[in-house]
Order: C-alpha cells, then sequence, then structure tokens
C-alpha cells in the first residue's frame, strides 16, 4: 500500500479550497535579501499543520483598503517589503485577525501566523528582537520555503474577491479596536524587534 504524503495532500486541499497554488509560486531564491534602507521587509511564516487545509490570505491595510500581500500554505514563508512607520496587516482564513507595526527603515522583521482554534482564523504575532535566534524561531526560518505572489495573478484574484474582503475586515477591525492596550501590545512589531 503507498504511503500518502500529507504536505501533497495539504498542497491539494489548498489548491482546492484557495487557489493558492495558481497565484503563489516559489521565489527565484530562498535567501531572505536585506531591504534597502528606505524600506523595511517583514517575513510571515506559517508551519503549523493545526488548520492545514484552511488557506490563509495576508494584507497590508493601507489607509483603510486591502493590499494582498498573497497566500501562505502551511510550511511555507513570505518576505514583504514595504515602507516604514505605523502599519496593519491582516491575516484571514474563515475569520480574520491583525497585527500592528512600528518598522524602522532598513530592518527585516519576522512573523508567525498561528492558527486560531476557535475562529479557524490565522493570527499573525511578532518575534521579538528577543526570540530571533531561539531554536524554535530558526526551525521556522529553515523549515518553511519562501514563496512570492505572481503579479498578475494576485491581481485578477483581489479583484474578485476586494468587495467581500472589505466587509470581512472591517467587521474584525472593529473587534480588534476594542482589544485593550496590553493585548494590541503583544501583537505589534517594535521597532527594535527588526534586525
Amino acid at each position: 500500500m503507498k504511503r500518502v504524503s500529507w504536505a501533497a495532500v495539504g498542497s491539494a486541499v489548498c489548491v482546492v479550497l484557495s487557489g493558492c497554488a495558481g497565484m503563489m509560486r516559489d521565489a527565484p531564491s530562498q535567501a531572505i535579501s536585506t531591504p534597502t534602507p528606505d524600506k523595511a521587509k517583514i517575513v510571515f511564516m506559517r508551519s503549523s499543520m493545526v488548520a492545514g487545509a484552511i488557506g490563509c490570505e495576508l494584507f497590508e491595510v493601507v489607509n483603510g483598503e486591502l493590499k494582498l500581500i498573497g497566500q501562505l500554505p502551511t510550511g511555507n514563508k513570505v518576505a514583504y517589503e514595504t515602507t516604514p512607520g505605523k502599519k496593519v496587516f491582516m491575516a484571514y482564513g474563515t475569520a480574520a485577525d491583525f497585527m500592528l507595526a512600528d518598522l524602522a527603515p532598513g530592518k527585516t522583521y519576522y512573523s508567525i501566523v498561528r492558527p486560531n482554534w476557535g475562529t479557524g482564523g490565522f493570527a499573525p504575532t511578532p518575534i521579538r528582537q528577543a526570540d530571533l535566534k531561539s531554536q524554535e524561531v530558526q526551525g521556522w526560518v529553515s523549515g518553511t520555503k519562501l514563496i512570492e505572489a505572481d503579479p498578475k495573478a494576485a491581481e485578477a484574484w483581489l479583484a474578485e474577491n476586494k468587495q467581500r474582503l472589505q466587509g470581512i475586515y472591517t467587521d474584525y477591525w472593529n473587534r480588534f479596536e476594542r482589544k485593550n492596550p496590553g493585548e494590541k501590545f503583544e501583537r505589534t512589531l517594535l521597532p527594535a524587534d527588526g534586525q
């Protein structure tokens, strides 16, 4: 009897549920390049097999509008370059959740996108500077494959889904804004968390 590759099964389910194989592709290099001095970079990683069959889309929220970063299947990472300063990022599975950031120019930051058992959503979670060298974080970095969005496919996907997702963003952002300062701090990348 043939053995089943769970990674292959997860990839097939991802294709069926979210179309991620068409939008995302392997990055030309697995090396994470340093951002230019006027930019900042965030590496979003997803390693947990929990909720592995649920697609996960990542966005930067710019003035209340969703800007698609890409889709993030389990076992992968996406390196996203943006302008420095105060930012809002959203992850969406079957529910949405958020991460805040205050990014310094020329720095690279890391976030682990964790499944939320209660909602089927994903929580983009900051990795602190003090934890970057930990065995767990280094395992996430080395154990995930760097992928990137195909610009044309991503643009077409967002055009088809943006109206629905903007409504989801509005609903869940209102909930997130009710979090207390301590809860928001736990979900905020700080300037010093970059390297």
